[in-house]
């Protein structure tokens, strides 16, 4: 993990505080002028950067902080301040604010092409229609998966919702990565599905890295996002006393906070927890602390 940050430092130039650009922007930007794609490559471009802006847009207008704008050869990505967003409604329109804008392009460019039969607003009617495709695919870091993901957080909770979606998201790569390889040797060894497959697994390991990330956030959170909200959703469980008290920090998240009521042998209420007491013997007994324990 130390060893690929040091690397992504090594092939990046940052510019001020809130840019960096990928240092194998430059060859891509050169192989483009000298082979002939210069209108292709901008037209791509320009459709991945506006999807982008619109993603800045909206969580600039809902208060969500970013902190920086990386620029890649494929494409441009922005990321947080915080690391996640803490609002699944919040998360659910910033993430479907991107393909929106790509679907409305792929329309502009489909009306200016029947007055204007350029093949500019063609391809940008293509190449916007794949990125409205491709990024609604329920995977992460893509998306649909930030929709699915957002969707589940709010009835589920975060931690569970990331675990479903990293989970469905491992699912699809590995149906991508069998499609991609019947079509490499039926069409010519086209791998460009190959590429896109790989993108995604790297991506989903980091995905997996900030599970653990977001664990630890919502422990070290639990007793300030009761003292910070004037009301908060309460939900409730049910627990055997004999269960690993362990078993709670899966169902925590920023938008809930928990009752639960520990049952003896015969199923009766025996004491009821929040899950800040729970999280706190937890932190003084140890992680094999069981309910009945507290």
């Amino acid at each position: 993990m130390k060893l690929s940050k040091q690397l992504s430092k090594i092939f990046e130039i940052p510019i001020g505080k809130h840019l960096k650009i990928s240092i194998w922007l430059i060859p891509t930007v050169i192989c483009a002028i000298y082979g002939g794609y210069v209108q292709t490559f901008v037209v791509a471009y320009l459709s991945a950067i506006l999807h982008e802006t619109a993603h800045i847009i909206w969580a600039k207008a809902l208060s969500v902080s970013v902190s920086r704008v990386e620029l890649y050869p494929f494409g441009i990505s922005a990321r947080l301040k915080s690391g996640y967003i803490q609002s699944s409604e919040k998360e659910f329109l910033i993430a479907f604010a991107g393909p929106s804008l790509s679907l409305l392009l792929y329309w502009v460019c489909i009306i200016l092409y029947r007055f204007i039969q350029s093949e500019f607003f063609k391809f940008g009617a293509d190449i916007n229609l794949c990125l409205c495709l491709i990024n609604l695919i329920p995977v992460l870091p893509l998306d649909g998966g930030r929709i699915v993901k957002a969707l589940l957080t709010a009835r589920y909770g975060i931690i569970r919702a990331y675990n479903f979606t990293i989970k469905l998201s491992r699912f699809l790569i590995l149906l991508l990565l069998i499609c991609a390889g019947i079509i490499f040797f039926v069409s010519d060894f086209n791998f460009s599905l190959i590429l896109i497959s790989a993108f995604l697994l790297q991506n989903l390991c980091g995905e997996q890295q900030a599970v653990s990330t977001v664990t630890l956030r919502e422990i070290l959170q639990s007793t300030e996002k009761a003292e910070n909200c004037h009301s908060l959703p309460v939900r409730t469980l049910c627990v055997k006393e004999s269960r690993a008290a362990s078993g709670i920090l899966r169902y925590l998240s920023y938008d809930c906070f928990y009752i639960v009521h520990i049952l003896n042998k015969k199923s009766r209420i025996i004491k009821t927890l929040t899950e800040t007491q729970i999280l706190m013997a937890l932190t003084e007994n140890g992680i094999r602390t069981r309910y009945g324990d507290i």
